[in-house]
């Protein structure tokens, strides 16, 4: 600070100056003016040379005056001094804070750092070596927290899925904090707006501004089973093929039931005659399976039916007949049975004809004609895996004995109606006792 006249060029030749007493009065004035005006200038005026003052509003600190419960901050006594002692006053309001020397960082102890342990005010207190205490008013506001219960998914597994909650920017550590879900879901879906609780072990929400937001959802996704029915073939033997066996995925790679569920299987998959299909079925759930719950993925075997190597024989007899001459025509047809069983299974034939017809006496060969085809008793066309004979047969027409009276043959009593009859002779009018000479044919014996 320099205070000049016009008529010195500097502060020090005042002192060997000789001064009149006008002058005098005039320089003890302006004397008395500064000394006022430095009075009242403020601490940070004096910080720098170590003469600070206590005053709270002053810049003797550096720190915010305002932390929330549960977060630390830095304060800095920007007075020099030989030593520094931190405390601190609590106020009326019940604040409450704890002070941590940072030795590493500051091992002068000129900086602290102060959290906030109990919502209200306290005064930190700083005091050491030569210099006047001083003091710093600061308030403990309470905690802004926001909790939200976030999205949640999982694949089924049986087990229920709670939405979690996410705390930002968290409860202070010396708390003792659970939020717990109140909503839940264990089948597959989707659950909007997850509620949750916050319990308090150790602490108090009073220390805390907290908001909530229920807007989480928790989804649970289909669990993929992967079934594989088994294949299987055979040579064709008039039985249906089939194969119940099924390959369920493995549960450890989330491809199977879950520990405790399960299916059976009701197969409708089936091969008789020659050919392939698919090994079909359906899932019927165990007590407590939910189907819903999964995604089921089927890959169907194949059953298959190929020809046989050796066929089967099948051998039809036609039907035969004997009859006695009489003159009239005879005939045979049809086979003794189209129908034969082969292995518990039953079969037909058809397309073929046998028959024969005669008049006179003497044998005649059954007349074979047609294709055999054969079909088992769902109509299926199976004639490739059988070979089908065809037995002889005959129709046979047995001449009458010519030993026998004409008496007991018929007639009408003329010799026309005789010969038609196969009997050749004279005749002797009845009336003359008649005598008749038979000539044998082929029709008599």
């Amino acid at each position: 600070m320099s205070f000049m006249d016009a008529k010195f060029s500097k502060w020090g030749e005042v002192e060997t100056a000789v001064l009149s007493q006008s002058l005098a009065k005039r320089f003890a004035r302006v004397m008395l003016a500064a000394v006022l005006a430095a009075s009242f200038l403020p601490v940070a005026a004096f910080a720098d040379e170590g003469g600070a003052v206590s005053d709270p509003v002053g810049n003797a600190f550096k720190g915010p005056d305002k932390i929330q419960y549960g977060v630390a901050a830095q304060y800095t006594n920007m007075t020099s001094r030989s030593e520094y002692k931190w405390d601190y006053i609590r106020d009326n309001d019940g604040g409450d804070v704890t002070i941590s020397y940072l030795d590493n960082l500051y091992p002068n102890h000129k900086t602290v750092s102060v959290m906030g342990t109990q919502v209200g005010h306290v005064t930190l207190v700083v005091s050491g070596g030569d210099v006047d205490e001083e003091r710093f008013e600061i308030e403990i506001t309470k905690r802004n927290v926001t909790l939200k219960s976030t999205n949640v998914s999982k694949t089924y597994d049986g087990e229920p899925l709670a939405c979690p909650v996410s705390v930002d920017p968290g409860f202070a550590t010396f708390d003792d904090v659970y939020c717990i879900s109140t909503s839940s879901r264990t089948n597959v879906g989707i659950t909007n707006n997850n509620t949750f609780e916050i319990i308090f072990i150790k602490g108090s929400p009073d220390s805390y501004n907290i908001t909530k937001f229920e807007t989480g959802i928790v989804e649970i996704t289909p669990r993929v089973v992967t079934l594989t029915s088994a294949s299987g073939s055979k040579e064709y033997d008039g039985e249906p093929l089939t194969n119940h066996k099924v390959t369920v995925g493995e549960a450890a790679r989330d491809t199977g039931w879950v520990d405790g569920q399960g299916a059976t299987y009701s197969f409708t998959g089936s091969q008789k005659i020659v050919g392939s299909s698919e090994n079909a079925f359906e899932c019927i759930p165990n007590e407590g399976t939910n189907l819903d719950n999964y995604q089921i993925n089927k890959t169907y075997g194949t059953l298959t039916v190929t020809d046989r190597s050796e066929k089967y024989q099948i051998t039809l007899t036609p039907n035969s007949k004997s009859v006695a001459y009489d003159g009239t025509e005879k005939s045979v047809s049809g086979f003794e049975t189209l129908e034969f069983h082969i292995n518990g299974q039953t079969f037909y034939v058809s397309g073929v004809e046998a028959s024969a017809t005669g008049t006179d006496a003497g044998e005649y060969p059954v007349t074979k004609s047609g294709q055999a085809v054969v079909t088992d008793a769902e109509g299926n066309d199976v004639t490739d895996q059988f070979i089908v004979n065809i037995d002889d047969a005959k129709l046979t027409i047995v001449g009458v004995d010519s030993d026998k009276s004409a008496s007991n043959l018929p007639h009408t009593g003329d010799s026309a109606a005789l010969y038609a009859m196969g009997i050749c002779g004279v005749a002797i009018a009845a009336g003359a006792g008649a005598l008749f000479t038979f000539r044998k044919r082929n029709n008599y014996k």
